[in-house]
């Protein structure tokens, strides 16, 4: 309990006249410091009779979007908070957030004032689980305050039962979807050109093309037979969206150009593929994969929830790739043995080793094999990248490398700094030089 700045001052009152009545030996003013300090007990029976009754009036439900996931996605948490709050009192409820999860967004507190009914607020919260196994939410903890008193207290999870999130490692994450042989989509109807293989053979109706009669099997039969081709189209493109750093945000202008390309390309293939498919990933960090969405009003509602700034868990911080270590390696062993120069060799010698030793040190990121495992299934042959371009692009780098290694052609989008034309909404394409500065 802790002694609001009021009571404090009346203390500090009732000692100074108590110093006085010692001091006079008045029994009149020992009388009034002795009223003061009854009044203060007095009120702190009262606040503590309130303080029970508050925190016995609580309720809580709580309610997780899903109860398993996959480590590192997002899920959204609502809590419904139910108490009464007595006269002349205020409360402080702030959502104890389970160990081992990070808050994206939302709201985790709320301040109640005094009122003769019960009251309830609603908590609604996005969180991100950082390891894996049984995540407990550990309850909530409440500041209770009057003129006088304030005092807090937390309400743990056996008082409060909420459910329990399993939380499962990447590892276990596969994706249903199947890549196609030919990585293409068959049509269900007949096409008017020819495709890359025969899908079945049938007898000949009136009107059928004569060209498309295998005779092999019709003189076999004794009666004529076509043949059905598989049917082409274009599949529809992948848009990976880099969404920027809360710790460090783009420019408010710049941050709605990038909402205006992605909503702009989304709804292009989905008039155009029927279909789009979105990853949303934050630096190193997968956070929602909307996989062959045909409604584009449920494309423009998911894309509204996740087009903000977010809480990075995990950085690279401008990791060197593998592949560029060893790519060094190489040039310094040329070096090494072309170089006639004692010191300069010495040099170039000692790179070599430190360089050596990092790639020998140095681990692969579970960011790559997280994207080898959510592209690979993908039936697409274009990823469209949508990015800032600033700060540590390490992710960019492995995106695009992991992406070519899979024999995807990848386009990347950044802001425009120049001018900004209509036609491209403030983003522009980056050439291929630009491209493989990042790769």
């Amino acid at each position: 309990m802790q002694l609001r700045r009021c009571t404090r001052g009346l203390c500090l009152i009732a000692s100074l006249i108590l110093c006085c009545a010692y001091i006079l030996d008045d029994m009149a003013t020992l009388l009034a410091g002795c009223t003061i300090i009854l009044g203060i007990s007095g009120q702190y029976l009262i606040f503590d009779r309130q303080f029970r009754e508050t925190v016995a009036s609580v309720k809580t439900e709580r309610a997780p979007e899903r109860t398993m996931v996959r480590k590192g996605t997002t899920l959204r948490v609502s809590t419904i908070i139910t108490l009464i709050v007595p006269p002349r009192m205020h409360v402080e409820i702030t959502e104890r957030v389970a160990f081992g999860a990070a808050v994206q967004d939302g709201t985790t507190a709320v301040t109640a004032v005094s009122g003769p009914d019960p009251q309830a607020f609603r908590l609604s919260y996005r969180i991100t689980p950082v390891i894996h196994g049984e995540m407990h939410f550990p309850g909530i903890s409440m500041v209770v305050q009057n003129l006088f008193f304030s005092d807090g207290i937390d309400l743990a999870a056996d008082a409060i039962p909420s459910p329990i999130l399993l939380v499962q490692p990447t590892g276990l994450f596969d994706s249903s979807l199947k890549r196609s042989t030919l990585e293409s989509r068959e049509i269900e109807k007949m096409s008017a050109l020819s495709g890359f293989g025969i899908r079945s053979l049938r007898e000949y109706n009136a009107g059928d093309d004569s060209r498309n009669i295998d005779w092999k099997r019709s003189a076999k039969q004794d009666r004529l037979f076509v043949r059905e081709y598989t049917g082409m189209i274009t599949l529809p493109p992948l848009l990976i969206v880099d969404l920027p750093w809360c710790g460090a945000p783009v420019p408010d202008a710049e941050f709605s150009r990038l909402v205006t390309a992605v909503a702009g390309m989304a709804e292009y293939s989905v008039r155009t593929f029927h279909s789009v498919s979105i990853l949303l990933v934050s630096g190193p960090n997968i956070l929602e994969y909307i996989g062959e969405e045909k409604d584009i009003q449920r494309c423009m509602s998911a894309l509204r929830e996740w087009m903000h700034p977010v809480h990075r868990t995990v950085h690279l911080y401008h990791m060197h790739d593998r592949a560029d270590l060893r790519h060094q390696i190489r040039l310094l062993e040329n070096q090494i043995l072309a170089e006639e120069d004692i010191p300069v060799r010495t040099f170039f010698a000692t790179l070599h080793a430190n360089y050596l030793a990092a790639v020998q040190h140095q681990k692969k990121p579970a960011f790559s094999g997280q994207l080898v495992r959510t592209l690979s299934p993908l039936p697409m042959d274009d990823i469209f990248l949508f990015s800032g371009g600033t700060g540590d692009v390490s992710h960019i780098r492995i995106i695009i490398r992991q992406a070519r290694s899979l024999k995807f052609r990848v386009h990347v989008r950044v802001p425009d700094t120049g001018s900004i034309s209509s036609q491209s909404a403030g983003w522009s394409r980056m050439g291929a030089e630009t491209v493989e500065a990042f790769a």
